[in-house]
């Protein structure tokens, strides 16, 4: 029974309720595979029926249809990203193509400049100026003459438009690039998607397996499940009225920020953000500071990050980074922050039930140090809360 609890409470964790209106035309199929604005329409509808099948009675049979419009908006999500990732790959093939023509024309267009440059220089040389006063032919001077201005004015004319074209075609080259990272930030998203349907397809075998598909015994370990989480909440905070600012960094988020510091971890629940959300809100802004910005909303809507202990497991890292679990040393820390990297620290927190909290360390050295806190703010000075012998572990994600 108790290894049973604990994959129940690994399950719950792995779903979230938001709070909504009911729509019943959750209907991936209703939509052509490229019609965005459809899949779109039909995205907000799943998100409503999962709204309201989140504030129904807590069952068996109402978890499975939680989990399966999951599996429908998941993908409708990977659909949309598919449409995009195609799109843009349109794009940076037509840009590739303009390109490569406005590179051809530009070395075509330089080599009629030099040869006209050549030309005039040669019949300058045949012909010096004033050369018309001792000239026996003066007609045949003239002519050559008027044909000397005409080539200087298509010389001019093609060292203008050499310009134009070498102006587009840094625009072009510019506007490919940008392209082609948001071409790969999309194939991350795409690649994250896939891993999230997957873990939800195996959510669902895995409930009807621990329950057997009976609603007696899953109220049972619900029940069991609902006590323990209650165990590592700690409201006492309560949520701001409005959201904070980044800090003076850009990077801060607090747990308890009102767009979702009543966000449940885990299906109908005590476990929130703002109760229990200091580990994943830090390692929000860690990820956030190199490079990887996903809100603590985003983090505990993740299934794929939740142990059955209520915990955030190990994060994976982004691609060059690793994660490390580490007793406190000041030159570690020191060197983090010096690569331009933040610090998670454990320290004990008076009124957690869990006994610790988890803080961002941002700048400092030699432990005099300024950190995130997700419950008391940016930018503050460690010691006025915390002492550097009170610190537990450190947690890194480093290169």
């Amino acid at each position: 029974m108790t290894k049973k609890i604990v994959v129940l409470f690994s399950l719950l964790l792995f779903l979230l309720t938001p709070i909504i209106v009911f729509a019943d035309n959750c209907d991936p199929g209703k939509c052509d595979s490229g019609d965005n604005n459809c899949l779109q329409e039909v995205q907000k509808a799943c998100s409503q029926k999962l709204s309201e099948l989140g504030t129904s009675k807590n069952t068996l049979a109402n978890q499975i249809k939680i989990i399966d419009s999951q599996v429908e908006l998941t993908l409708l999500k990977i659909t949309q990203t598919e449409n995009t990732i195609k799109t843009l790959e349109k794009e940076i093939n037509g840009l590739t193509t303009e390109i490569d023509k406005l590179n051809i024309n530009l070395n075509d267009l330089s080599i009629v400049y030099i040869n006209q440059i050549v030309q005039n220089y040669k019949l300058q040389k045949k012909v010096p100026e004033f050369a018309y006063i001792f000239s026996t032919k003066l007609n045949d001077f003239l002519e050559q003459h008027k044909y000397i201005t005409i080539l200087q004015k298509d010389s001019q004319a093609n060292l203008i438009k050499m310009e134009t074209i070498r102006t587009n075609y840094d625009l072009q080259k510019t506007s490919k690039e940008k392209k082609q990272a948001e071409l790969e930030e999309l194939k991350k998203t795409l690649a994250s998607q896939k891993i999230n349907l997957n873990s939800q397809k195996d959510l669902k075998n895995k409930l009807l397996e621990i329950t057997r598909n009976d609603e007696k015994k899953y109220q049972q370990l619900l029940l069991q499940v609902q006590s323990k989480l209650a165990s590592f909440n700690n409201s006492s905070a309560g949520c701001l009225n409005s959201s904070p600012g980044g800090g003076i960094d850009g990077n801060y988020y607090s747990q308890i920020d009102p767009r979702w510091c009543k966000q449940y971890i885990g299906l109908q629940t005590t476990y929130t953000i703002g109760g229990a959300g200091c580990y994943l809100t830090s390692m929000s802004m860690v990820l956030k500071k190199i490079g990887y910005d996903i809100t603590p909303s985003a983090y505990a809507a993740d299934p794929s990050r939740f142990t059955s202990t209520a915990d955030l497991i190990p994060p994976t890292p982004p691609p060059g980074y690793s994660y490390k679990k580490v007793s406190y040393n000041s030159s570690i820390v020191d060197t983090e922050i010096q690569s331009n990297r933040y610090v998670i620290a454990q320290v004990p927190m008076k009124g957690s039930p869990s006994g610790y909290h988890f803080i961002v360390l941002i700048s400092g050295s030699n432990g005099n140090y300024k950190m995130h806190d997700p419950i008391y703010g940016s930018d503050k000075n460690f010691s006025d809360y915390y002492s550097i012998s009170s610190i537990y572990s450190l947690r890194l994600i480093t290169k």
